[in-house]
């Protein structure tokens, strides 16, 4: 249930209290140094290791025998552009050809002490982490007038703390779709392995779910008029659907500086305190198979 369901009973003035408060107005973001979520998020950049694609996309995906060699096609562009460029008909081939390398047995290389599969509670433990942030609990401070939406924000999220938790980065990707559905012109989300398949994590679902169970929620969702909507999967890296740039600080915060200002950032502060907070708070490790 949205904050806006839930405050509609309580008074104006009670309501502006709760989220200046939440909201953290008055903090003062300045500090001296490399900032802590600067050098958290050069750390986490270092574990995810990406790796980004450049050129062209190729004219044919169904020639794709992996995950990766599919993400290798899509070159470097725009993933809502690759859309918006083909017929119905193909969207359709390639969205089923997607799905089957969705399906297929994803070979991981082995890393000691890291998790190559998760089963569904261990997946649950990532999901409600991202689901209790602190960002995600105070969304509406972020996102004052609903037009940002951060299924960016909250799959950034959910690898981080996939990646915090042990689980091995390979057996973490992200599973996006673009298309025209009204207010929204792509969806994107944090996947982790199963043994068969991957789990999908998503709180405006509200529960971990399998990956052809997501899309079956999704692809219906396409305006009238519109082209079919295309289901990609890519590295859990790469930030935005426009290109391959993995997170960064000017991505992130709006700088690349040590200092922040919550005025001058587009996000308002809201991975500038998500960093904060995974650079403070210990996280568990799943437990790890014998």
């Amino acid at each position: 249930m949205k904050w806006s369901v839930k405050l509609k009973s309580i008074s104006p003035l009670i309501l502006i209290i709760v989220l200046m408060s939440s909201c953290s107005t008055n903090r003062n973001y300045r500090q001296r140094g490399i900032a802590n979520f600067q050098s958290c998020l050069s750390l986490m950049n270092d574990l995810i290791a990406y790796r980004p694609h450049t050129g062209p996309a190729a004219s044919d995906f169904l020639q794709a025998k992996s995950l990766d060699e599919l993400e290798s096609l899509y070159g470097g562009e725009s993933l809502i552009e690759i859309q918006r460029n083909l017929s119905d008909e193909t969207i359709k081939k390639y969205n089923a050809h997607t799905m089957a390398l969705l399906d297929e047995d994803f070979k991981i290389k082995d890393i000691p002490g890291k998790k190559n599969f998760l089963t569904k509670e261990e997946a649950n433990v990532i999901y409600n982490a991202m689901s209790e942030s602190k960002v995600n609990k105070n969304h509406n401070c972020y996102d004052t007038d609903g037009t940002i939406g951060f299924c960016f924000g909250r799959a950034t999220i959910a690898h981080l703390e996939a990646i915090v938790r042990n689980v091995n980065p390979e057996a973490i990707r992200k599973i996006w779709i673009a298309g025209d559905m009204g207010k929204w012109g792509h969806h994107v989300a944090t996947i982790v392995k199963a043994e068969k398949g991957w789990y999908v994590l998503d709180t405006e679902i509200g529960f971990v779910l399998s990956h052809e169970h997501w899309v079956s929620i999704y692809l219906p969702l396409k305006e009238p008029k519109a082209n079919e909507i295309m289901v990609f999967t890519t590295q859990a890296g790469r930030f935005s659907p426009y290109d391959t740039q993995t997170y960064n600080a000017m991505n992130l915060f709006n700088t690349n500086s040590s200092d922040f200002e919550k005025v001058s950032d587009y996000y308002r502060g809201y991975f500038h305190d998500y960093f904060e907070d995974l650079d403070s708070v210990k996280r568990e490790p799943l437990s790890l198979p014998e």
